[in-house]
């Protein structure tokens, strides 16, 4: 089955015949989602339930403005399909709140980026607590791919990465369900689960051309998004799992900590800083991470909205490692924020890259808080490296040195700051 299944990279996809599970962008089924979910929201409707002691799902009204037209594309068809909807779908039962979900999702994902998308209250909690490296699951971070799921990062030590997942893998089944179609907040609900439990994915991995299964037990993921080891010759390795935690504070204080950790030695020689497998997080701690190692004044990077406007950011403090040498290693699981770091460090020429190519993510996302407690995570600016590099799947973070396998990269960066 494996031989007939063939997945391009950067998300496109192509279908051999007879394959059951072909990973491919099907147009119908497009039309059929910009049709029947994008856009009903457009104006100010909403959906209220009719106040009864007997409610159920199909009493509810449509309240609100109802635009015909948004920016000169006739929009009539959308409310016509939804009166269609209501009167001849074989389920009279219609629950009116999934459709408005399923409606303002639709809209979101008619942007056909892969960063951006719709949070029900209820997702939005998952998020926040994952955030806090605080759930039940595999470990790993999910990324759209397609009309599937892929793992974007393997957290380091967790079920997902001992289970031999890697970066990319397409997440094809969960317990012998499809994933085809399915977002990447419903594939996350279906794989999270009690710790102690299994769950089987069914995984498709590009590189190798190959389809195998797997199954994972749960466990508590509970870590701390910076760990500290300290290494032969007095050097130190930091391990930021992701530039997040409950709030910008709450990570910039756990820098601090570590930092306060590293001055306590009497003698410093050398800092790892691994980012491997970082799937991001906050802009303004990634910032305040790199003060510690650039001068002050130095660009770290740029912001650029959608209107081409940009605005540097420079380091605004004096940092404490300043010149200590360093070495960043980073692989196909690093994005985002990690990739900040990791441009600003090989742009300024302070520390050597190691290790491969990163994923290639150089937008930034704002959350937006909706009326219901549902938040929009939006794509709303690029970054660029201090080059003027933009950071995309065609040009991510290529290292100084390329170093393959895992424990390698290790050992190289030991003996690069050995040196």
């Amino acid at each position: 089955m494996a031989e007939e299944l063939k997945i391009k990279v950067m998300g496109e996809t192509e279908q051999k015949n007879s394959s059951r599970l072909a990973v491919k962008m099907i147009l119908g089924f497009l039309i059929v989602v910009t049709i029947f979910i994008t856009g009903f929201y457009i104006g100010k409707a909403a959906v209220s339930l009719n106040d009864s002691s007997t409610v159920t799902p199909s009493d509810y009204v449509l309240i609100g403005d109802k635009k015909i037209t948004f920016k000169g594309v006739n929009v009539d068809l959308l409310w016509e399909v939804w009166n269609y909807l209501e009167s001849e779908y074989i389920n009279k039962s219609v629950d009116g709140k999934s459709l408005l979900y399923g409606a303002a999702k639709g809209l979101v994902q008619g942007l056909d980026d892969p960063y951006s998308s719709l949070l029900t209250p209820e997702e939005t909690e998952a998020y926040f607590s994952a955030n806090k490296g605080e759930f039940e699951g595999i470990g790993a971070t999910l990324k759209q791919e397609g009309e599937y799921t892929a793992i974007e990062s393997p957290i380091d030590d967790s079920p997902a990465q001992q289970a031999g997942l890697l970066a990319n893998d397409i997440i094809l089944e969960v317990d012998d369900k499809s994933t085809r179609g399915l977002s990447v907040f419903q594939v996350a609900s279906s794989i999270r689960g009690t710790a102690g439990t299994q769950v089987t994915l069914q995984i498709y991995r590009n590189s190798t051309d190959k389809e195998f299964s797997v199954t994972i037990t749960r466990q508590k993921i509970d870590i701390d998004n910076i760990s500290l080891q300290e290494l032969e010759d007095d050097i130190v390795k930091i391990k930021i799992y992701k530039f997040t935690e409950e709030t910008v504070a709450a990570f910039n204080y756990q820098w601090d900590q570590t930092v306060e950790k590293i001055l306590a030695k009497p003698r410093l020689s050398g800092i790892i800083v691994d980012l491997r497998n970082n799937p991001g997080g906050y802009v303004n701690s990634v910032e305040y991470v790199l003060g510690e190692f650039l001068q002050k004044g130095k660009v770290i990077f740029l912001e650029q909205d959608r209107n081409g406007k940009s605005i540097e950011h420079k380091v605004e403090r004096t940092g404490k490692f300043l010149d200590v040498p360093i070495v960043v290693i980073v692989n196909a699981g690093s994005a985002s924020a990690s990739e900040i770091f990791a441009g600003a460090m090989q742009d300024n020429g302070r520390a050597k890259i190691i290790g491969n190519e990163t994923v290639g993510k150089g937008v930034e996302q704002k959350l937006i808080t909706l009326s219901d407690g549902s938040t929009l995570q939006l794509v709303f600016q690029k970054w660029l490296t201090p080059s003027g590099k933009n950071i995309s799947k065609e040009s991510p973070i290529k290292p100084d040195e390329v170093v393959e396998d895992y424990n390698k990269q290790d050992s190289r960066a030991l003996e690069l700051l050995k040196r």
